[in-house]
């Protein structure tokens, strides 16, 4: 099949328009990168690549403009280019390109995301495991940044300074210690804290023998 016509569609786009009334969309980028020109012929297997190739390059794209909003794992991204996209080998493929490219990196998103949830929401070290386990983090390195942030004091004290804050809005409203010890609990176990270390601030905190 021969090009016949090579026509703009929009900034980014163009028709390629075949002796067989075929019309290919392709991107600006990806006509360039095959040097096509008018009267150029075409196999099957030549439309198949350059139809491949196009796909490649629509998926990276998105992925780039979600990567420029927020750092994501790659299981994330994955989940949400195949929202757009069918063709999971070639999110993938696309994937591993920007991981060579050092433009995703799972031990550095794992990184960033502890210290925020720590920072913001004084996040557990059982909660902030469970979350990265969702968002498709190996053990490995899931193990290594909570090393690295925790250590055997360090949770306790996060647990009491949520606690002292929570004590404070609670008093406000009640002062009965059953409804406060209950809240306080509740709160605390919704951040992820264990039964055993949440008694123990609460306990402390309310002066409980």
């Amino acid at each position: 099949m021969k090009i016949t016509q090579i026509v703009k569609k929009d900034d980014s786009k163009v028709f390629v328009i075949l002796d067989n009334d075929q019309k290919l969309v392709l991107s600006k980028d990806i006509v360039y990168q095959n040097g096509l020109r008018k009267l150029d012929e075409l196999s099957d297997n030549k439309i198949a690549q350059l139809l491949e190739e196009e796909k490649k390059y629509n998926i990276k794209l998105k992925s780039l403009s979600l990567l420029k909003r927020r750092i994501h794992s790659r299981k994330e991204l994955f989940t949400k280019l195949k929202r757009h996209f069918s063709e999971a080998r070639l999110i993938e493929e696309c994937l591993s390109d920007l991981e060579e490219r050092k433009l995703l990196n799972d031990y550095h998103f794992a990184e960033l995301f502890v210290q925020e949830k720590i920072r913001l929401k004084k996040w557990s070290r059982s909660k902030l495991k469970s979350e990265l386990f969702l968002r498709g983090i190996s053990k490995d390195i899931i193990e290594e940044c909570l090393n690295k942030f925790f250590d055997s004091g360090s949770e306790k004290e996060k647990a009491f300074e949520l606690a002292e804050k929570k004590l404070n809005q609670i008093k406000i409203r009640t002062n009965d210690k059953k409804v406060i010890y209950q809240r306080l609990f509740m709160f605390l176990q919704s951040k992820g804290y264990d039964y055993e270390l949440i008694s123990e601030v609460i306990n402390e905190i309310l002066k409980i023998d």
